[in-house]
C-alpha cells in the first residue's frame, strides 16, 4: 500500500445514513436538481419512486447521495478524486499546524488551488423548534436534507459537538470565524456531481446555539442564520483523473501537499 492509498484509507471509512424517497430529496447540485425536476414533470414513476441512499465518511467531511446500486466508472473516478484531494488538503493543514475548523485557511486553500470556483454564498435560516428532537439532530436534518438516522447521523452530530467545543475556547475572539468543509457527492442514475460547501459561523453570530446544549431539546423555539460559501469544481473531468494519477505516481501526491502548504504559509 503506497502513501496515497494509506491517506485515502484513513478518511474513507463510510457509514450508512439511511435513505429517503427520491421524490423527497432536494439535490444540492443545480444540474441534478433540474434532471430530477424533469423526471417528475414527465411522471417517470419507475425511476422517481426509487430511494436516494445516504452515506458519510468517518470525519464528517464527505457526504454521499446515490440512487444506483452500482456506480459508473465516471462516478467512481470523480468521487475518488474528492477523497484524494481532501486527504492532501488535510495533510497540508496538519503540516502547517492549522485546525480543520480554520475558516480563513480553508478559504485560502480553496481560492488559490485553481480547482474550485465559487458559485454562491448561501444564507439559510434554520428553525430550532421546541420539540422532543435534540438541537443537534434538528440542525443536521436542515443542513443535510434526507439524513435522519444511522451512524452517519452520529458522525454529523459529532462534528457539531466539535464545532461547539471550538466556540467555547476561551481565547477565541467573538467575531472569529469557524469553518467546516463538506464535499457533497451526489449521483442520479449515472450522472455524478460534487458540490463543495464551506459552512462558517462565529461566537457572536451563533450565541444562541452555543448557549443551547446540543444533545438536548430546547424549551423555546428560536431561529439561527447559517451561512456558507458554495463551490464547484472548475473542471470535474480533469479532477476525476487525479485519483488514478496520484495512486500511480505517489510523488505527485506529495507535490500536491507541498502546494497546499505553500498556499497556507507562503514563503517570504
Amino acid at each position: 500500500m503506497n502513501i496515497v492509498e494509506e491517506a485515502v484509507k484513513s478518511i474513507n471509512t463510510m457509514y450508512e445514513g439511511g435513505s429517503a424517497p427520491l421524490s423527497e430529496y432536494k439535490f444540492q447540485s443545480h444540474e441534478l436538481a433540474q434532471k430530477q425536476a424533469q423526471m417528475l414533470f414527465t411522471n417517470d414513476r419507475g425511476d422517481i419512486e426509487k430511494d436516494a441512499q445516504f452515506r458519510m465518511n468517518q470525519t464528517g467531511n464527505i457526504f454521499y447521495v446515490s440512487t444506483s446500486p452500482e456506480l459508473t466508472e465516471k462516478t467512481k473516478k470523480l468521487f475518488d478524486s474528492v477523497t484524494v484531494l481532501f486527504a492532501a488538503m488535510t495533510a497540508g493543514l496538519n503540516a502547517c499546524e492549522k485546525s480543520l475548523f480554520d475558516y480563513d485557511t480553508w478559504r485560502s486553500v480553496i481560492g488559490k488551488s485553481g480547482f474550485f470556483v465559487e458559485v454562491q454564498k448561501t444564507r439559510n435560516m434554520m428553525t430550532i423548534k421546541n420539540s422532543g428532537v435534540t438541537v443537534n439532530t434538528q440542525i443536521v436534518q436542515q443542513l443535510l436534507p434526507g439524513l435522519t438516522s444511522g451512524s452517519a447521523m452520529e458522525i454529523a452530530k459529532g462534528v457539531l459537538s466539535a464545532v461547539n467545543g471550538e466556540f467555547q475556547a476561551s481565547e477565541r475572539a467573538e467575531e472569529a470565524k469557524i469553518g467546516h468543509l463538506l464535499f457533497i457527492c451526489e449521483e442520479l442514475f449515472g450522472a455524478p456531481s460534487v458540490t463543495v460547501r464551506l459552512f462558517f459561523a462565529s461566537k457572536k453570530s451563533h450565541s444562541t446555539f452555543t448557549n443551547s446544549p446540543c444533545h438536548k431539546s430546547v424549551s423555546t423555539t428560536f431561529e439561527q442564520l447559517q451561512e456558507a460559501n458554495t463551490y464547484l469544481f472548475v473542471s470535474p473531468e480533469s479532477i476525476a483523473e487525479y485519483a488514478k494519477r496520484f495512486t500511480e505516481q505517489p510523488e505527485e501526491y506529495l507535490n500536491l501537499i507541498e502546494r497546499f502548504k505553500e498556499m497556507i504559509n507562503p514563503r517570504k
